[in-house]
């Protein structure tokens, strides 16, 4: 079966001159966002551990990208820091429209949405 792509989305990290983190648009189950955690073996989908995750307050679960309906959302996945979109913080489980140019923080990890194309 030959997997179609679907587009990509860039969101690069405030404070950071590394590249932006860019993933093909999330599928149908989309990806999970947090940090690793190498006591208990778990590796998120995108794993923002290099950025002090811990220290900033990123849970390990702490939000999903999803595509819906030719859109990518973000929704938070009840972290105990919150998710926010344009500094508003996201209801747990709800889920909000990712737009270029939209400022994402997960806890005090602070990120701009500069590629969405689903």
């Amino acid at each position: 079966m030959v997997i179609e792509s679907i587009g990509s989305i860039k969101i690069q990290v405030e404070e950071s001159t590394d590249a932006p983190i860019t993933v093909e648009a999330p599928g149908i189950e989309g990806y999970i966002i947090g940090r690793s955690d190498v006591s208990i073996d778990y590796m998120p989908d995108i794993d923002l551990a290099p950025f002090e995750a811990q220290q900033r307050g990123i849970s390990r679960r702490h939000a999903a990208l999803v595509r819906r309906k030719g859109q990518v959302y973000v929704v938070d996945l009840g972290s105990m820091n919150g998710t926010f979109v344009n500094n508003k913080r996201l209801s747990s489980q709800s889920a909000h429209v990712l737009a270029e140019g939209d400022r994402l923080s997960l806890a005090n990890l602070h990120m701009i949405v500069t590629h969405v194309r689903a």
